[in-house]
């Protein structure tokens, strides 16, 4: 029988933010690697976001402020708003975006 870990508590407001600039991705971002490969984080997304290459990444978020915009390959886009979540299947080519400032909150 697997060892079962231990809950564990995120202090997201105790956390610091991190700036993320990677593939055309500008924003910042407050990060917790949970275990089993997982991670939980608040993500800030900056009009300015503009990721060059598509991600296929499952992804499981709730729109804490703003509105998400998410593009897909092959498929009709979605806006996401605040109060809104979404979920995006593994094999799922997506790239995010927005017109104001958003902050999501992101399992994957």
């Amino acid at each position: 029988m697997k060892k079962r870990e231990k809950a564990v508590v995120i202090p997201f407001p105790s956390l610091p933010w991190v700036k993320v600039e990677m593939g055309g991705a500008l924003g910042r971002v407050k990060r917790k690697v949970i275990g089993d490969g997982r991670s939980v984080r608040v993500l800030e997304v900056s009009p300015e976001w503009n990721e060059f290459d598509w991600c296929s990444k499952p992804h499981v978020g709730y729109v804490t402020s703003g509105r998400l915009h998410l593009e897909f390959l092959g498929a009709a886009p979605l806006d996401v708003g605040r109060g809104m979540g979404f979920w995006i299947p593994s094999g799922c080519p997506h790239k995010a975006g927005c017109k104001r400032t958003a902050t999501v909150f992101i399992v994957d």
